[in-house]
């Protein structure tokens, strides 16, 4: 849980930074309104979560939100860099890493 939070927090960080109100939902999300409108979703990910067998799912359901404007949220994954290749790996293997929505950061970034 520490990882997660510390995670959670380097994103909460990076959307403040830009100036934008940042909400923390219970599904572990944060979710930043930006510029236009623009609702982004950051996820922290850590090596559990790519235990478990509902993680692909949660990935397709965050990868097909849309802003009330129809388009896709962007979604930003903060993975811990011991599980960092194996959810780009996962990204592939759903087609989301295609779809120019969904990126992964580097915590050293």
């Amino acid at each position: 849980m520490e990882e997660r939070q510390r995670l959670s927090d380097l994103l909460e960080t990076y959307y403040k930074r830009a100036g934008w109100p940042v909400e923390r939902r219970s599904d572990g999300t944060l979710r930043a309104k930006g510029l236009g409108g623009v609702t982004w979703i950051g996820l922290p990910v850590v090596a559990g979560d790519l235990e478990d067998a509902g993680f692909a799912d949660t990935l397709r359901a965050l990868g097909d939100e849309r802003m009330p404007t129809g388009e896709l949220c962007p979604l930003e994954l903060l993975p811990d860099e011991d599980c960092a290749d194996d959810l780009r790996a996962l990204l592939a293997e759903l087609r989301l890493a295609d779809r120019g929505h969904v990126e992964v950061y580097s915590v050293a970034a």
